[in-house]
């Protein structure tokens, strides 16, 4: 079981890949899901039980538009960025970017220590 912090870097990371994947391109939460296959390598496979709620929270928050691909049968919801949600991505990304920088300098003392003759 992932612990609260854990939890919270997860929905961090998802998130900042979602915005920057709509800062190019509309694109439905499958889409999205591929996109971030394909970006890591496979490495990140977001699920849907994550993923859909997590696109609910940030279209909630205004930081994300989303609308009916066709109105009358409501297959899929396409979204897009909006402009407070182009502000959020660049705070993401500053929060992201310190946490990933001190996980490197953890790996990198553990790497030195563990790996070194």
């Amino acid at each position: 079981m992932l612990s609260p912090d854990a939890k919270t870097w997860i929905k961090l990371v998802t998130a900042l890949f979602i915005l920057k994947i709509l800062k190019t391109h509309a694109a439905h939460g499958n889409r999205i899901a591929c996109e971030i296959k394909r970006l890591t390598g496979e490495a990140v496979r977001p699920n849907p039980n994550f993923l859909y709620p997590l696109l609910r929270q940030l279209e909630e928050g205004g930081y994300v538009a989303g609308s009916w691909e066709n109105p009358a049968t409501r297959g899929k919801r396409v979204y897009t960025i909006t402009p407070s949600g182009r502000d959020y991505l660049a705070c993401l990304k500053k929060t992201a970017q310190a946490k990933m920088l001190e996980l490197e300098r953890r790996h990198k003392a553990i790497r030195d220590y563990l790996f070194a003759d």
